[in-house]
């Protein structure tokens, strides 16, 4: 999954207008066609719809690493 993230206390319009110019970009035809030809899905949606799925992967991913006792050496 690629992701745009920008840094932490960005201004609402300025996530805003990234957020309307990607979900614009991605609904380009040419654009759509080299995302499939990458085998790639292109998906666009809401910055608070994104930031709920990062919060699910961090609890279910942050969940594992401490059940399987990951390290990091």
């Amino acid at each position: 999954m690629d992701s745009v993230f920008v840094p932490a206390g960005t201004p609402n319009q300025i996530v805003a207008r990234l957020n309307a110019e990607i979900v614009k970009a991605l609904s380009d035809a040419k654009i759509r066609e080299r995302f499939a030809e990458a085998a790639l899905e292109p998906v666009g949606s809401t910055p608070e719809e994104f930031s709920k799925l990062v919060r699910s992967n961090y609890e279910s991913y942050g969940r594992l690493v401490r059940e399987l006792k990951i390290k990091i050496d």
